[in-house]
């Protein structure tokens, strides 16, 4: 009896964990324009390539609003450079940048 009750425990548990995860596919790609300028230090290749990256009013980019108040943009294509684990060769494809410097574009 103490394994039955056990067992639809655990299902509960996992029902409830599944229903509560959010599909990351629901949130749609949306373009932004930046309405300050801002800058921010990238990794361009491995943990020694590191490189300023700065927008001006008016660049125009594409992303994703996340939940922190910040909007995560890509700021490279993926390539085979970024599969598998870390390496020199490695570099960084999004940036998250706070809101208040950006603005949807409609």
């Amino acid at each position: 009896m103490k394994t039955i009750n056990f067992l639809k425990g655990l299902l509960l548990l996992i029902l409830i964990i599944i229903a509560s995860c959010t599909n990351d596919q629901t949130i749609k790609n949306q373009t932004y324009v930046f309405i300050k300028p801002y800058c921010a230090t990238v990794t361009v290749g491995g943990v020694v390539g590191l490189s300023e990256k700065c927008y001006k009013i008016g660049d125009i980019v594409s992303g994703k609003e996340n939940t922190s108040g910040k909007s995560t943009i890509r700021i490279a294509e993926h390539s085979y450079l970024n599969d598998g684990a870390s390496s020199s060769a490695s570099y960084q494809e999004f940036l998250d940048v706070p809101l208040n410097y950006l603005e949807v574009i409609k």
